[in-house]
């Protein structure tokens, strides 16, 4: 069946519910504070401007070559990012508290120059939400400001804000993210004070490269219960977050993509709880490679998906989820992704699998606990036509 997809269609309530659509909002996004299922560099300079780029971008400063290095760039990415709600109650146990999650894979960032994430709430004080479950509204949540210590610890630099929960807090929320961000030199896109503003990109420069990432959400025009009602799209004068449209995105990557020597670009996209991307998803990834980008991160089913190696270039249909309250153990289970790019060509790939212990520690697998992981992920993988091999507790991808 001809279906348009989601990100050519403006949505007035609620997104696509057709298999057929690019996203999906789902009521299943438990977690709280339930008991667990079982157990199982240097920093970027201040952006005093608001717009989540450092006093060194140089996005507007034209064109560059990239130069040759010995060294290749080494990029970590992951999910879904929150330190909130029932993941809140189990780290302020610990007494290491906001960086107790991390412990366990901090080695595993350090060892890279990018660190990606995508932050699924704001980090604010503010007590004014939307509407919540009990109200016939959504899952509302929030990170305590202190949540900024855990993921500082983790390395993280570079973060996607375009999500369906980062103006959960309406946009005092979403001004105090970036604010704390912005105070602690990590980057991140995909929203702003208004459209111009969420439509800019992040920008990291490591080993004399030039990083840019742009961000969408394919939920920005879901109109959410609150007082007042919200939806999340940024206006011209109004703040939000910058939406999958494909006429955006084409401009974005053609204004940006000869300033870069990496465009990245973060899609929260998908149907929640599956493991597999819709075919429009494919078609439109397809689209954004063949324009320019080097790179799709997606984020939002809560499950890792497959990854494909289109024409060289990696895509990330779905990263799942980081670090998560949910109890479903299919959704406390997922990948951890690094890469080298050497002259701008993926020359590596790999993941590691992790699981969520007791909603609040992120620890690797070995053995006959990560095999399960690893040969399914090595199936959806196979399936978007990119093979990978199980190599000491990883899954290593073919690069042709």
């Amino acid at each position: 069946m001809d279906v348009k997809p989601a990100y050519e269609t403006a949505v007035e309530t609620q997104p696509l519910q057709s298999d057929d659509s690019v996203s999906e909002v789902t009521a299943d996004e438990e977690g709280a504070a339930g008991e667990p299922v079982k157990e199982g560099e240097e920093p970027a300079e201040t952006d005093t401007s608001g717009t989540g780029t450092t006093e060194s971008d140089t996005a507007e400063a034209g064109t560059s070559e990239a130069p040759f290095l010995e060294d290749p760039l080494k990029i970590v990415v992951v999910g879904d990012i929150n330190l909130g709600r029932g993941v809140k109650i189990w780290v302020e146990k610990q007494e290491k508290r906001y960086i107790y999650p991390f412990e366990e894979v901090v080695g595993i960032f350090n060892q890279n120059d990018v660190v990606f994430g995508n932050l699924e709430e704001p980090i604010t004080a503010s007590t004014k939400g939307l509407a919540g479950i009990d109200e016939g509204g959504k899952y509302v949540l929030k990170n305590d400001p202190e949540a900024i210590e855990g993921i500082k610890y983790a390395g993280f630099n570079i973060l996607s804000l375009a999500n369906n929960h980062i103006l959960d807090y309406y946009e005092q929320g979403l001004f105090d993210t970036m604010k704390i961000l912005d105070e602690n030199g990590i980057a991140y896109a995909g929203a702003g004070r208004n459209l111009e503003e969420a439509r800019k990109p992040a920008v990291l420069e490591k080993k004399g490269l030039k990083i840019g990432m742009l961000a969408y959400t394919d939920m920005a025009e879901v109109l959410y219960k609150g007082n007042p009602p919200l939806r999340f799209l940024a206006g011209e004068d109004s703040s939000g977050v910058a939406p999958t449209k494909k006429d955006y995105i084409m401009e974005d990557i053609a204004k940006y993509k000869d300033i870069f020597d990496i465009l990245i670009v973060s899609l929260h996209w998908g149907v929640e709880y599956s493991y597999e991307p819709t075919e429009n998803q494919i078609g439109l990834a397809h689209e954004i490679i063949d324009s320019g980008a080097d790179m799709i991160i997606g984020h939002h089913t809560h499950r890792c998906q497959g990854v494909e190696i289109y024409k060289g270039k990696p895509i990330f249909y779905s990263l799942g989820n980081f670090l998560f309250d949910q109890n479903n153990p299919l959704n406390q289970e997922s990948f951890i992704f690094e890469m080298e790019i050497k002259n701008r060509k993926l020359t590596a790939l790999s993941g590691t699998p992790f699981k969520i212990i007791n909603k609040s520690r992120i620890v690797p697998q070995k053995g006959e606990d990560a095999l399960i992981m690893l040969e399914r992920e090595r199936s959806l993988s196979e399936k978007l036509n990119t093979p990978s091999r199980i190599e000491n507790d990883k899954l290593v991808f073919d690069i042709n």
